[in-house]
């Protein structure tokens, strides 16, 4: 474990994030289950897109990492030992798919991972006819489905009804419900668009979704989105002070994070996006902001950031919709609350909403424990900015799990940085 201690400074520059985990997650499964090779373009790094390329390996999946791609070589799928490592979305989506690779499969991870709840996935993958050993990590899963129809029941999160849209397109078709409100739709519709590139249709309807087909086309190569979530800490870090440009984002993107534009906006910050090729660029500029309402089921991985700028506010701020932030890679509702007291601001949580009194507390700088949460260790960053005097980021070095470069772009920004082992 590394500490980094970051300094009050001004951003300015301009920058491109990395390629978005979530769609490459997407796009390995996809292509490994096609049949088809595909090579995947983009700044692809990570501890779970690791994650994901060491599972599909495990299978028989040929996977070859180079610089600025990753080429995924379907083979003859058998069982095998996966360790999925801390990446939740790996985990979740590999589980429905297995079974209609005719394996049975180990699967196992590390840090809280084996914690983190997957009671309602497994009642839908046994109920649809998959063998699966044990409630939780580490188990075993293989068998094959008797229907081409899962029935969720109080989705705990998207991920698997993603991994269950791959799974019927794998086997040609099927139908979905879901009873209960389904968290973090718009990873959903993440995985609705990857399939729609291998010609699968879904309809979506108020009660879940229906797979119309399997694969139908076969792309040799996709360019892999910009990570919004990685962006949207640097954009957080240029709203509290600085004027950054980030290039090499979709937008509108069906990623969560991309609400940060809208975020930013409407506290008072200064957005402007424009196309760029392909691709859009982000840029935002400092300027005295105020608090706001927000509903973060949506989006929960966007709430440390935000409510590091929400710090600096004028105003009273609630975000709500946090509940699923306690089963993240740490308890992030108090990680939150505690990063942003121990550095001077005013939070609390009433057990509905996060709370932050904007004016009622000065950002003065202090020690943020990130407690393994590569979430916690960005928003330290984006509080170190603005503040009085330097943050030191305990454990720091968990950004590899989604960002491992994000300190030293921020130092290219002109963050003064200092790592401490």
């Amino acid at each position: 474990m590394s500490d980094v201690t970051v300094y009050p400074s001004k951003l300015s520059g301009r920058l491109t994030p990395p390629a978005s985990k979530s769609h490459a997650h997407r796009l390995m499964i996809i292509s490994a289950v096609s049949g088809h090779p595909l090579t995947i373009l983009g700044d692809l790094n990570g501890d779970d897109i690791a994650a994901t390329a060491r599972c599909l390996s495990a299978i028989g999946t040929g996977v070859e990492t180079g610089r600025g791609y990753i080429k995924i070589t379907p083979n003859a799928f058998h069982d095998g030992d996966m360790d999925a490592g801390e990446s939740g979305s790996t985990l979740r989506m590999m589980l429905p798919v297995i079974p209609t690779l005719g394996i049975t499969a180990r699967i196992d991870g590390r840090g809280r991972l084996p914690e983190r709840p997957i009671g309602d996935i497994i009642e839908a993958l046994r109920n649809a006819g998959a063998y699966v050993s044990d409630d939780k990590l580490p188990l075993k899963i293989g068998g094959e489905y008797a229907a081409r129809r899962f029935v969720v029941f109080e989705p705990k999160s998207s991920q698997h009804i993603s991994g269950m849209l791959i799974a019927l397109a794998k086997i040609g078709g099927g139908r979905i419900d879901i009873f209960g409100e389904l968290p973090s739709k718009g990873y959903v519709d993440m995985t609705v668009e990857a399939l729609s590139e291998y010609g699968v249709t879904i309809t979506a309807d108020s009660e879940g979704y229906t797979v119309e087909s399997g694969f139908t086309k076969f792309p040799d190569r996709i360019l892999c989105e910009g990570d919004w979530s990685g962006a949207a800490a640097l954009a957080a870090a240029a709203a509290v002070s600085g004027d950054v440009t980030i290039d090499g984002l979709k937008y509108p993107s069906a990623q969560p994070d991309s609400v940060i534009v809208k975020l930013l906006a409407d506290i008072g910050a200064k957005t402007e996006v424009s196309k760029d090729g392909c691709m859009c660029s982000l840029r935002v500029q400092a300027a005295d902001s105020i608090g706001l309402g927000f509903n973060a089921d949506g989006a929960p991985d966007i709430v440390p950031v935000l409510a590091a700028v929400l710090a600096f506010s004028k105003g009273e701020s609630s975000i709500y919709g946090v509940e699923r932030l306690k089963i993240k890679e740490s308890d992030r509702i108090a990680s939150v609350v505690n990063a942003l007291n121990a550095t001077g601001a005013v939070a609390d949580y009433d057990g509905k909403r996060i709370r932050i009194f904007g004016g009622k507390g000065k950002i003065r700088g202090g020690t943020v424990n990130a407690n393994g949460d590569h979430r916690i260790a960005m928003m330290g960053a984006v509080l170190a900015t603005g503040a009085e005097a330097p943050v030191t980021i305990s454990g720091a070095d968990c950004v590899k799990k989604s960002y491992p470069g994000f300190f030293e772009r921020l130092a290219e920004l002109g963050g003064k940085i200092e790592w401490k082992k």
